[in-house]
């Protein structure tokens, strides 16, 4: 049904303006317009959400009340609105709202000449009566194949934000900068209409659900999609414990269609590490319109692995799928904690601090890059330095940037932080110039000289924590021996660093851009400039999906145990991976498969472990309490490529070992490059070595760290070996 009345209204100086009264109803809500103000009822007529003015942000504009509004044909309402506080007379502001039967789809235009910033521009969405703005945006994903055959990813499905009414939920598609909001204002994403215009224009949704749909849901209907597949455990991480815990899968198959779906074809599977199927379901289902269904399936609960699990779901010959992955870990106490240097450099409070940093503990993470110490429960064992950054320009003031300084280097004191890691990567631009380089010279003097201010001002005020060097993006020796010219490298405390490392193993000796060769080119450089400290405060081992430049998800987890390994037998004083989760600090649990950035985790987007975080917690339970003796090299014919470390453990001797017949690129750069799904192998060379036991039997653990016995004969034991690093306990190589 539409009403529409009009009517008229008097403004200041005169202005005779036309206000209308609009009312669309459609099944699931009612949009309506009184007095130029837009409002979303629900069937039942409650109120639910008020649509109005704009406020530029960083501007003096702000539109006011809509001064006229009319009906374009059956289904478009267009308001006009006045506009506040504009000097120039030249600021307009309008909407144009289709309503669908499924939805409502917002047009905002803005008109503002150049001078006018429109970029901070926000959009009132007021709750009404007794609804309440959602805490959590839903960020939607959707699994999507890669047409190469490459491993499936998730492209960024929408970010809805709920407002929690009565009898209903109105969700509300965000296309602005979802996190610039506040509990009546939401940012919108204003874009010029053409390259020579002062038109802008932005967008936005609004849709209306069921008072208990779920994100994926609400997600699928918004998209026309005919039904929303959610895997879960319940338990944070999807981690279970080896023992009397039962591992159970949990599926939520809803009918977002609204319609009746016969005939859909279900499957589930859950694949572990070495490609088997302890889970493989395949059943026909039927689903009434808006109809939800569980389906737990249990999984193998008695031993240490990791399960790859997938739900797909096929209507109308459309397949819709979805993946976790499900970690079984047994309890394991760190017996040697305060001697390691592994650490992590970044983490998001997700599901909440409290878990995440359960979940750290018992990675057997020591090192946080950056936290308060007196906020760290004590049984776990973890120790926080201090990191940050400051613009180069910042604090121009002598005195003001003192004061700034030791107001950071107190709170650092106050919050027990040991270490301070001062800036980072400021060499990134000029990293690859020679010390001759004016911009590179520049730089490091800069730099040079906010330290003497630091270390001065840490000085006279009596400041106990150490200040490191910034951390360096990638092998830039030539920076630290510009700062041991201009005065500064004699009076940092140690020189933290980021080595790089693409498509390549950790343990690559003859590249440049890789982990050992800057460790080592680091170190042979602290030497002859006066010994300090090494730090790796990020290391990396990236996921971007079929990104040839980055690890394939089973690659991440040989490469953590090699980084972590690697830089024990390097004598790094700290090793601290970038980072625990997907996504970023600015968007958090966020989507974004064509930015590297997203994909630094050993979690993926949903919580669940990478590979990588299982080979970490594996690498620091066998090299807890761990002393590095030798570099392992073999002469024998055919045993030249063999690789390893060998460390002395309260558990006996401890190899890790490999075989580099592959080499050390585990990808090339090809048009139809793609990442193995993590179940495959990373290598395809396995050839069998033989090494002296030293007694019966020897214990093999892989890079998530699931044991297995081999026993010897005759004082020997045969080892299948390939590129994938183990860990065995047992052999004779002293």
């Amino acid at each position: 049904m539409i009403r529409q009345t009009l009517g008229a209204f008097a403004l200041a100086g005169g202005l005779l303006c036309a206000a209308a009264d609009i009312e669309i109803r459609q099944p699931d809500y009612i949009f309506q317009v009184d007095n130029g103000q837009a409002v979303i009822r629900d069937a039942a007529g409650n109120r639910l959400l008020q649509l109005g003015d704009l406020r530029i942000g960083w501007g003096a504009p702000q539109s006011g009340v809509g001064v006229s509004a009319e009906r374009i044909g059956n289904d478009r309402v267009k308001i006009s609105y006045e506009t506040k506080n504009d000097p120039t007379g030249k600021v307009s502001f309008g909407a144009v709202y289709t309503v669908k039967p499924e939805r409502i789809d917002a047009e905002y235009t803005l008109t503002a000449p150049k001078g006018i910033n429109v970029g901070g521009t926000q959009l009132t969405v007021r709750p009404l009566d007794a609804t309440r703005k959602g805490k959590e945006l839903y960020k939607s994903g959707l699994w999507t194949e890669h047409a190469g055959g490459g491993v499936p990813f998730e492209v960024r499905d929408g970010y809805f934000r709920p407002f929690n009414g009565k009898a209903s939920t109105l969700w509300m598609l965000v296309t602005g900068n979802h996190s610039w909001n506040d509990h009546h204002t939401q940012h919108l994403n204003f874009k010029k209409r053409d390259k020579d215009s002062d038109t802008y224009v932005a967008d936005a949704s609004f849709f209306v659900t069921p008072p208990d749909t779920s994100g994926a849901a609400a997600a699928a209907r918004f998209h026309g999609r005919p039904v929303a597949l959610t895997l879960s455990t319940g338990r944070d991480f999807n981690l279970f414990e080896t023992g009397n815990i039962p591992v159970e899968l949990k599926l939520a198959l809803a009918n977002t269609s609204g319609r009746e779906l016969r005939n859909i074809t279900l499957t589930v599977s859950a694949r572990d590490y070495d490609g088997r199927l302890p889970l493989d379901r395949r059943e026909t289902v039927t689903l009434a319109p808006g109809e939800e269904k569980e389906y737990i399936f249990p999984l193998p609960a008695g031993k240490r692995e990791l399960y790859f699990a997938e739900a797909a779901a096929t209507v109308d010959g459309r397949r819709y799928f979805t993946r976790t992955n499900v970690a079984v870990l047994p309890p394991h106490r760190f017996e040697h904690k305060d001697q390691s240097i592994f650490g992590i450099a970044a983490f998001f409070p997700q599901p909440s601090r409290k878990a995440a940093l359960a979940l750290l503990n018992r990675l057997g993470v020591h090192h946080l890059r950056h936290d308060d110490n007196r906020k760290l429960p004590s049984e776990y064992g973890m120790i926080a330095f201090a990191h940050g950054n400051v613009k180069r320009t910042q604090w121009p003031d002598p005195e003001q940037r003192r004061r700034e300084l030791d107001k950071l280097l107190a709170g650092f004191d106050a919050a027990g932080n040991p270490i301070y890691e001062f800036g980072n990567e400021w060499n990134m631009s000029t990293k690859g110039k020679s010390t001759g380089d004016a911009k590179k010279r520049e730089a490091a003097q800069c730099y040079a000289d906010w330290y003497k201010t630091i270390d001065q001002v840490r000085k006279e005020n009596g400041r106990k924590v150490k200040i490191y060097s910034l951390g360096l993006a990638g092998q830039d020796t030539g920076f630290l021996k510009l700062l041991k010219e201009f005065g500064a490298y004699d009076l940092l405390d140690g020189i933290a660093f980021h080595p790089g490392r693409g498509n390549q193993t950790p343990d690559n000796p003859r590249r440049d851009w890789n982990y050992i060769g800057t460790i080592r080119a680091y170190r042979k450089l602290v030497k002859e400039l006066g010994d300090k400290p090494l730090i790796i405060t990020e290391a990396y081992a990236a996921t971007h999906p079929n990104d040839w430049w980055k690890d394939s998800y089973r690659q991440s987890g040989d490469n953590i145990l090699l980084t972590l390994a690697l830089a024990l037998a390097e004598g790094m004083e700290s090793v601290q991976v970038y980072q625990l989760n997907d996504s970023t600090w600015h968007d958090i649990g966020g989507v974004n498969p064509k930015d590297v950035e997203y994909h630094y985790g050993m979690l993926m987007r949903d919580l669940s472990l990478k590979p990588a975080a299982m080979a970490y917690a594996a690498t620091a339970e066998e090299l807890d309490g761990a002393k590095f003796l030798k570099y392992l090299e073999f002469k024998a014919k055919g045993d030249e490529e063999v690789k390893g470390m060998l460390f002395d453990t309260p558990r006996g001797d401890l190899a890790i070992l490999y075989d580099r017949i592959d080499g050390y690129f585990q990808s090339r750069n090809t048009p139809d490059f793609k990442h193995a799904e993590p179940w495959v192998k990373a290598w395809p060379t396995e050839r069998n070595h033989v090494f002296k036991a030293a007694g019966g039997e020897v214990t093999v653990i892989d890079s998530i760290g699931r044991a297995r016995k081999i026993p010897a004969a005759d004082g020997k034991v045969t080892l299948k070996l390939s590129g994938s690093p183990v860990m065995v306990y047992g052999l004779d190589l002293r």
